[in-house]
Formats: C-alpha cells, sequence, structure tokens
C-alpha cells in the first residue's frame, strides 16, 4: 500500500467511527487519569473544561465507545475507538483508573445524558515537518506535511461538547498546549476560541 493510499485508509476508518457515534443515546461519561498515588482525589472538573487526561469512556445503548488520543497521524491527535476505554489502557494496579465525573452530583453532562448524539465533527491541522537534518546539514527526510484530528465535537439537542487532544499548562491551567497526549473536554465556545480554535463553525 502506498504511504497516501495508508493514511487515506487511515482518515476514511477515523471517520467512520466518528460518525458512527450519530444517533447513539449517551448513557454514562467516564474520565480516566494516571494512577493517583496521592491522598486528595485528581482534580478534573475546571467549570467550562475537564481534563479527562487518559480519554473519555462513552456508554451508550448501542455499545461502548472511546474517545482518546493516539499517534494514529501524528504525536499527537484525538482518536475514536470501539470498546471500553478499559480495554485500550494498560490496567493492572499501578494502571490508569477512572476519576469522574463524580456519580450522583450535578455535572455539565447532565443535560446530555439519555438524548442521542445528533451530529460530529472534527477539525484537521495540517503540521509542517522537517526537513530532518543530520549535525553537518545533511538533509536525511525531505519536508513533509500531515493531517492531524485535534479536536472533534459530539452534538446533541441541548448543544455540542468538544473533545481535544490538548494540555493545560500549570499553574493557572488556562494555558493550553493543542496536540498533546491528554484529553481536554471543552463544553463552551468561548473556551474553544481561548484554545485558540478559529474556526467559528466547529465552534458552533
Amino acid at each position: 500500500m502506498k504511504p497516501t493510499d495508508e493514511v487515506d485508509d487511515l482518515r476514511a476508518r477515523f471517520e467512520a467511527r466518528l460518525s458512527g457515534l450519530r444517533g447513539r443515546r449517551l448513557l454514562a461519561v467516564d474520565y480516566w487519569d494516571v494512577h493517583n498515588f496521592a491522598s486528595e482525589p485528581a482534580r478534573w472538573d475546571y467549570g467550562n473544561w475537564h481534563h479527562a487526561v487518559m480519554g473519555v469512556g462513552l456508554s451508550t445503548d448501542a455499545g461502548p465507545a472511546t474517545i482518546t488520543w493516539t499517534d494514529t497521524f501524528y504525536s499527537y491527535g484525538v482518536e475514536v475507538l470501539d470498546g471500553r476505554i478499559e480495554d485500550h489502557l494498560s490496567s493492572g494496579d499501578e494502571g490508569p483508573e477512572r476519576i469522574g465525573p463524580d456519580v450522583g452530583s450535578k455535572s455539565p453532562w447532565d443535560r446530555y445524558l439519555r438524548t442521542p448524539i445528533r451530529e460530529t465533527a472534527a477539525h484537521w491541522e495540517r503540521l509542517e515537518l522537517g526537513p530532518s537534518r543530520r549535525a553537518d546539514g545533511t538533509v536525511v527526510e525531505p519536508a513533509s506535511t500531515v493531517d492531524v484530528p485535534m479536536a472533534l465535537r459530539l452534538d446533541f439537542t441541548a448543544g455540542a461538547v468538544w473533545f481535544v487532544a490538548a494540555m493545560p499548562e500549570p499553574p493557572d491551567w488556562q494555558r493550553v498546549f493543542v496536540g498533546g497526549d491528554e484529553i481536554m473536554v471543552v463544553f463552551s465556545p468561548e473556551q474553544m476560541r481561548d484554545m485558540g480554535f478559529g474556526d467559528t463553525t466547529f465552534r458552533q
């Protein structure tokens, strides 16, 4: 298979899994993080965005699905996978664990639960790479470009929710590096704008 054909095939599979969420009724949401060795619970709630570091497990009336980050296209992008998130993580006594949302407590998810996913969309960014050079300046690999899905959106009757492969930066957690190996769940178009997503259509 030619490299371009392989990329096209990967993108087609990504789009198929994403569009496959349409029509599913969302029953529950689970955030996962690396194992927490501290006495205090891992923080995930930052108001209009949540920090689901390792990814999000979606329980739906058509079975489970996972939204996480992978290096499928390039390090790192958001990804949709079939099945439980537990099946895609290396578990064990000190492996990743569920951190939220808190069962029985109020959450921005309340207005979306038990309702169907009406539409889906992905935001792709084109990254320019290289050329790769040795220390003496010899070109080892020519310059190239790669398209990476950095965020996706699920639309419900009550509004949209965005999932972004991004890392909020301490100490205030308001600065965000998009394209990182963590997942942020965003509930407001204003937060998406502040994170650098200029496409107003994707932010609607």
